[in-house]
């Protein structure tokens, strides 16, 4: 109200259960947003096929829930795949999603296997998410991993400056982390809030299916 970005109520009665205490509701409500117009949406998929991703849990995991994803986008979304281990390589050039019979396929075809090389694979797919820009549209990395994101001769520091500079394009970034053990939950998050991204963990399908759909 009065153009007040946010509203407050709040309530005190008894606690029925402990007459000693008070019982304190706070509700909060925040201004709508207005619409953004959307022309289309520009994703690249950054997968990581390291050996250790082979799991149940982690790679094939992914990859029903990404063949779910692809279910929702529109036909004239696009869509890329970025794979990295010891090297990095596009197993899926930019895709209108009408095709999607040629995006599933590709996802199928995902294996695992190799070394991890995370920051040559970010790279690789901040290059095709570029070549794909769709101005005034979602333009988005979206890297699925198991581990530390192992940036190889890259620096943390500059890991994060390359992650920021691409944001201010208008490429975000959004991380997915899979499995257990040697995931770490700080570089996951810190890369996906450089990126004006949402860091998930994903344990199940029906996280997946939240998350993603």
């Amino acid at each position: 109200r009065d153009g007040r970005p946010i509203g407050l109520t709040t309530e005190v009665g008894d606690c029925p259960w402990a007459p000693a205490h008070k019982l304190v509701l706070i509700g909060a409500r925040a201004k709508a947003p207005v619409t953004r117009e959307v022309t289309g949406r520009n994703i690249v998929l950054l997968i990581d096929v390291s050996g250790s991703m082979q799991p149940v849990e982690r790679l094939p995991l992914i990859k029903t829930a990404l063949g779910m994803f692809v279910d929702t986008l529109r036909p004239d979304d696009t869509l890329s795949i970025v794979t990295y281990a010891g090297t990095s390589g596009i197993a899926l050039y930019p895709t209108p999603a009408r095709q999607r019979d040629v995006i599933q396929r590709a996802i199928s075809s995902l294996s695992a296997g190799g070394s991890t090389n995370g920051a040559q694979g970010l790279v690789m797919a901040y290059r095709v998410a570029t070549e794909a820009f769709i101005p005034g549209g979602v333009n988005r990395v979206i890297l699925a991993t198991d581990g530390d994101f192992n940036v190889g001769i890259t620096s943390e520091g500059d890991l994060l400056h390359l992650i920021e500079r691409e944001r201010e394009s208008g490429v975000f970034l959004s991380v997915f982390g899979v499995g257990s053990g040697n995931l770490k939950d700080r570089t996951m998050e810190m890369l996906a809030d450089k990126g004006n991204g949402q860091y998930s963990y994903i344990d199940s399908l029906q996280e997946a299916r939240r998350v993603l759909i």
